[in-house]
C-alpha cells in the first residue's frame, strides 16, 4: 500500500514540476496579479459553483493544454477535460449542492515570475428530497420527523487543495489543481 502511494506522490510532483516549469517559462511577470487578486478568482468561483455554474466556476482555470487538475483517482491534463468531468458530476444545482473554501494560506512561490499558491480546505453540502425513511445518521445531518412527508438528506463532502495560480492576460488562473 506505502509503496502505492509513494508512486501517485511522485507521479503527482512530477506533474507538478512540470506544469511550474511551463508556466514560469510561459507566464512572466507580463501579467502582474496580487494576492489579493486570488482572493477576488476564488470568491468568483464560489459564486459561480453555489449558483450552478460550472462554466464560471471554471473561469478560475487557465484555458490551455497547461493546466492540470490532480486528485486521487486521475490527472486531467485540459480545461475542456476538467470541465466535461465538473458537468458529468455534478448536472445541476442541486447536486452541486453549497460550496466553501478555508484558504489556510496564500503566498507567492515566485513573485517576479507571477507564480503563487494556496493551500485550503473545501467542503460541499449536498442537500436531496427523498420519500424513502430516514434512519440513524446514514448521511442525514439534520432530525427529520417521523411524520413529515418529505425527507430531506444533507451529505457533507470535505477534502484539502492545493492551488497553483499564475499571471495571464484575464488576471491570475489556477494552472495545477491538487484537490484530495
Amino acid at each position: 500500500m506505502s509503496l502505492i502511494v509513494g508512486c501517485a506522490i511522485a507521479v503527482s510532483w512530477n506533474y507538478h514540476k512540470t506544469a511550474l516549469k511551463e508556466a514560469t517559462e510561459k507566464n512572466s511577470s507580463v501579467y502582474p496579479y496580487s494576492l489579493s487578486d486570488i482572493e477576488t478568482v476564488l470568491d468568483d468561483q464560489l459564486q459561480g459553483w453555489n449558483n450552478g455554474n460550472v462554466d464560471q466556476f471554471m473561469e478560475g482555470y487557465v484555458k490551455d493544454s497547461t493546466v492540470r487538475f490532480i486528485t486521487n483517482k486521475k490527472v486531467k491534463t485540459s480545461w475542456q477535460e476538467i470541465t466535461d468531468s465538473y458537468k458529468k458530476g455534478y448536472p445541476n444545482k442541486e447536486a452541486m449542492g453549497k460550496l466553501s473554501f478555508y484558504r489556510d494560506e496564500i503566498r507567492w512561490i515566485n513573485q517576479q515570475s507571477g507564480i503563487s499558491q494556496v493551500i485550503g480546505r473545501w467542503e460541499v453540502i449536498q442537500t436531496r428530497k427523498t420519500d424513502q425513511p430516514v434512519t440513524g445518521s446514514m448521511g442525514a445531518n439534520k432530525p427529520v420527523p417521523s411524520d413529515s412527508p418529505e425527507k430531506i438528506i444533507t451529505d457533507t463532502l470535505s477534502g484539502r487543495f492545493s492551488l497553483i495560480f499564475v499571471g495571464t492576460q484575464q488576471g491570475p488562473r489556477i494552472q495545477v489543481d491538487h484537490t484530495w
